[in-house]
């Protein structure tokens, strides 16, 4: 007889688990704050009745239906790791601050060009439940698995065959308490590798090991590592930050064995998922650049790298995941000819660039910021407005997507 399993949350993942426990023959036992989806609220008694909880990434460890969980004694699994044990295949993870979604959607291209069935999935958008309920189940596939660290919490039971962390800095600080426990998240992944499995990490990954003195065996990569002949001067792998993206896939690609040709094959024809420091357009010498996907610290100053020599006119604001605006500004100061800030934490945003002497403007909302950016820009032409918030998009948009949808549409109205 199957399990009767309780599924905290019915967001994409807590379907996915439910779906998954149906085709297992379990019994999912639905929990969830939304009377709307069918689910129930959780009450400590009604997890007497089951034999394993599932939680959804989206339940912070100090939430109180994960506390009951915990306090229940029950085997407590996250949803990758509650799929893992009937994915038939190897399972590749993909961790990181940044760069998670184009690296795994770059790594599952090449596997394929080298023949080999891959399928992206985890917090790409596709739940592993997902993916093992697929047609792609089969014992010589390979599951691409971008991992967050909400993800990374829960890992009893997850097994990994290799594992890339892309790089690391603070984030989601309004979860965690500080930068060593969400370091801490992230490293739980490299824990769960299976024994002479390749652990390829990124130059900052692996300062962050030295700093909370970690260490395991890998190989660590920068991006002067990387191999880009053979690729158009055009490919986003020319240039920061993807090269560095792509130095990683060698690596590992490497100590696979794989045809080095089928990764360049996957490379030349790989376009960049949407809002990922993207040219909009280009009007009146101003070249206005789409990195909506930004929403910390660390992906503005790599969208930065990627600029060239002319005056930048940033644009950015939105809700705080707890980090420090000054230290935004401070790597602002000198990469940037001005600021122009909208959103919840905008006043915050230009006392922090007024003290270190970055011209700034306040906007009322992020219309009239992209606006005053291009007036801006057009007076210094040639020049460039680069979209990269580098906050959370909730204060005035759905998601980073709608938010970088926005974006387009004002400057193709300009």
């Amino acid at each position: 007889m199957g399990e009767r399993v309780a599924i905290l949350g019915m967001g994409v993942s807590g379907q996915a688990a439910a779906a998954l426990a149906h085709a297992k023959g379990d019994t999912p036992v639905i929990f969830d704050e939304n009377a709307e989806t069918g689910g129930t609220v959780l009450r400590a008694e009604a997890l007497a009745e089951v034999d394993r909880i599932v939680i959804s990434p989206g339940f912070a460890r100090e939430h109180p239906w994960r506390q009951l969980a915990n306090f229940s004694a029950k085997p407590c699994l996250g949803e990758t790791a509650y799929a893992a044990e009937s994915w038939r295949g190897r399972i590749y993870g993909v961790t990181g601050t940044n760069g998670k979604t184009s690296l795994t959607q770059l790594l599952t291209a090449a596997l394929n060009a080298a023949g080999v069935d891959a399928v992206a999935c985890g917090n790409i958008g596709v739940p592993l439940s997902a993916a093992v309920a697929s047609a792609s189940n089969q014992s010589e596939a390979v599951a691409v698995c971008e991992l967050s660290s909400f993800q990374a919490e829960l890992t009893e039971g997850l097994y990994l065959d290799a594992l890339i962390w892309t790089n690391f800095a603070p984030d989601h600080l309004d979860r965690y308490e500080d930068a060593a426990e969400y370091f801490s998240a992230k490293w739980g992944l490299v824990k769960c590798l299976k024994p002479e499995s390749p652990y390829i990490y990124g130059r900052e990954v692996a300062l962050a090991m030295q700093a909370h003195q970690t260490q395991a065996e890998g190989t660590p990569v920068t991006s002067s590592d990387v191999d880009c002949a053979g690729l158009a001067l055009d490919s986003p792998f020319q240039s920061p930050p993807q090269n560095e993206n792509l130095a990683l896939v060698q690596a590992l690609w490497g100590s696979l064995g794989l045809n080095p040709q089928a990764l360049l094959h996957a490379a030349q024809k790989f376009a960049l998922p949407e809002f990922r420091l993207q040219v909009v357009a280009e009007i009146d010498g101003v070249r206005y650049w789409n990195d909506s996907k930004a929403t910390n610290f660390h992906a503005v100053r790599a969208a930065l790298s990627a600029m060239p020599r002319e005056p930048v006119f940033w644009i950015g604001g939105g809700r705080s995941k707890g980090e420090d605006p000054a230290k935004l500004a401070a790597s602002l100061k000198g990469r940037i000819s001005r600021a122009c800030v909208y959103g919840e934490n905008a006043l915050e945003l230009v006392t922090a660039l007024t003290a270190v002497g970055v011209p700034v403007e306040h906007a009322a909302d992020c219309g009239a910021a992209i606006e005053a950016a291009s007036r801006r820009a057009r007076k210094e032409a040639p020049a460039q407005v680069l979209f990269s918030p580098g906050f959370a998009s909730f204060d005035f948009f759905e998601s980073y997507k709608t938010r970088g949808k926005y974006f387009n549409s004002v400057v193709l109205s300009l």
